[in-house]
């Protein structure tokens, strides 16, 4: 119990660190670095690493054009504890190289579900990369992060039924996507027997691979989110991260709250042999 207790916080710590890492701007000096430059086009698709204490995550999401920055553990439930939690930034423009501000870390149910905040700042290197070391708790932690192209081409809408499925969550069961809106915007509602009905949008941001996410919720099972609507932000991959279709190949979904530990995975419906 000690151990799995020293291993959330350890994670809190790392991912708030994390969070403590992300900005350094223009002629402007964070945690004794200097950083110049800018302004970075850094709207899209980030990977990278979160590291406190000897231990390793590795985080996925998005950075929109307005500079908020939401970001996942997308490891498999099996692998780690903490896949599903949430890592909200402060904003991150790219007008300058550096940025500050509050952050939030949203730990996923297994990871014990607690909420930390604080304040963080990192350094933007280039358009393509941004890192940061920080303190909390007097532990010491870097994170990293490398802009990714999920995907190879245009994004496009995916359509027809489709399955849904919460990180550390129940099932949404049966989805049914249609294009909405310009691009590839699409809407999405619960089709058939689901304790958790859910309707959303996934609004693309130009023709990028970056979706704003509404996702409303009425079910009255105490397993699914509260009835109301969650917002975040999403992206299209051909990676199963959460290994709910065993790894098919197809075009998957990502959203995550930017308000909760709650990471959503749409996929193609599984297969029946």
């Amino acid at each position: 119990m000690l151990r799995k207790l020293a291993l959330v916080v350890s994670f809190a710590c790392l991912v708030f660190v994390a969070a403590m890492i992300v900005s350094c701007g223009s002629s402007k000096t964070h945690l004794g670095t200097m950083c110049t430059g800018g302004p970075f086009n850094v709207a899209g698709d980030w990977q990278g690493t979160l590291g406190v204490g000897g231990v390793n995550v590795n985080i996925a999401g998005v950075i929109t054009s307005q500079g908020q920055a939401v970001l996942f553990d997308d490891s498999t439930a099996t692998a780690d504890p903490n896949s599903g939690s949430v890592l909200v930034l402060p904003a991150i423009t790219g007008q300058t190289c550096s940025f500050s501000g509050s952050s939030t870390v949203y730990a996923a149910p297994l990871a014990s579900g607690v909420i930390l905040t604080g304040s963080v700042q990192g350094t933007i290197g280039s358009n393509s990369s941004i890192s940061a070391t920080g303190t909390i708790n007097n532990t010491s932690g870097n994170v990293t992060l490398s802009s990714f192209a999920p995907i190879t081409g245009s994004v496009t809408a995916v359509t027809g039924a489709q399955d849904g499925n919460i990180q550390q969550g129940p099932g949404l069961g049966e989805l049914t996507f249609t294009q909405s809106g310009s691009g590839a915007s699409m809407s999405f509602a619960s089709f058939g027997e689901t304790p958790c009905p859910v309707i959303g949008t996934f609004t693309q941001e130009a023709s990028t691979n970056v979706f704003d996410v509404s996702m409303t919720f009425s079910g009255t099972s105490q397993a699914c989110p509260p009835a109301g609507t969650v917002t975040g932000l999403g992206f299209e991959s051909p990676t199963d991260y959460f290994g709910f279709n065993q790894g098919a190949q197809g075009t998957y979904l990502y959203a995550a709250s930017s308000t909760s530990a709650l990471v959503v995975e749409i996929s193609p419906l599984p297969t029946v042999h």
